[in-house]
């Protein structure tokens, strides 16, 4: 393994750990009310200021914006956390469940983007609008090149193959 490889590795892991802060502090508590003015909690907070000026359908709470922050904060959180601990310890057991969450995840970016997009209050200024939908994307994109080619991590028998 390369030390790039594993440079790669930890930077997903941080993905990881920014995907479950988000998911804990702004999807959860946005899946049961709508974020206001009035939230005082430092996410929420930012989260508001900063959809008030770039990202308003999120601020509208639509049923479909509602069901799939939800699915994403409760659902997606698990995955998180696994990617997570099987990056840190090197569990070739992520690579499936990577790539299928993978492709799922490909789909909600594309139907959510699209979805924002051909609304009445498309994102107003795109290039701060993926500035921060940038990381979702790239932890697709570095999921898939460390588990597409195959197991991503070494193990005593692909050691070995690779010694004779």
């Amino acid at each position: 393994m390369t030390c790039i490889t594993r440079a790669v590795d930890w930077l997903i892991v941080l993905l990881q750990c920014y995907f479950l802060l988000n998911c804990t502090t702004i999807e959860v508590p946005y899946c049961h009310a709508p974020i206001t003015a009035a939230n005082q909690e430092t996410m929420l907070k930012a989260t508001y200021d900063f959809c008030k000026e770039y990202n308003p359908l999120f601020l509208r709470r639509d049923p479909w914006m509602q069901m799939a922050t939800c699915v994403s904060g409760y659902g997606l959180s698990v995955f998180y956390l696994f990617t997570l601990v099987a990056f840190v310890f090197k569990l070739n057991i992520v690579r499936m469940p990577a790539i299928l969450v993978a492709g799922a995840k490909i789909y909600a970016v594309l139907f959510y983007h699209i979805m924002e997009f051909t609304s009445d209050m498309p994102p107003p200024n795109p290039s701060v609008y993926f500035a921060v939908e940038g990381p979702y994307m790239l932890g697709v994109l570095l999921l898939l090149c460390r588990t597409l080619p195959g197991p991503p991590f070494e193990t005593m028998n692909t050691s070995k193959s690779k010694e004779d």
